[in-house]
C-alpha cells in the first residue's frame, strides 16, 4: 500500500489506498503506525504530531482533528 504524507507545522495531508469504513470514524497515530478501519499501516518514518489535517482514502476526502494521537475523521461533502 502506498501512503503519501505531507506535513506543514501542525497540519498534515495523508493520502492512502484504503477504502473508507464510515462517514465519520476515529483512528490512532502512534510513532510509525496508523490504526484505522481495523487495519494497521506502518510508515517508513514516524509521523510527527499534528492537530488538523486532510485524510484522503481512495479519492474520498475527510477532515481530520487530532489530539495526542487520537484522531476523528469526517467525510467532506462536496
Amino acid at each position: 500500500m502506498i501512503v503519501k504524507v505531507v506535513r506543514v507545522r501542525d497540519v498534515a495531508i495523508i493520502d492512502m489506498e484504503l477504502e473508507p469504513c464510515a462517514d465519520v470514524f476515529t483512528f490512532r497515530i502512534e510513532g510509525r503506525e496508523i490504526q484505522l478501519c481495523g487495519k494497521t499501516v506502518v510508515l517508513s518514518e514516524p509521523l510527527e504530531e499534528f492537530r488538523k489535517g486532510l485524510l484522503v482514502l481512495v479519492k474520498t476526502p475527510f477532515f481530520v482533528e487530532c489530539e495526542g494521537g487520537n484522531c476523528v475523521a469526517a467525510r467532506v461533502n462536496l
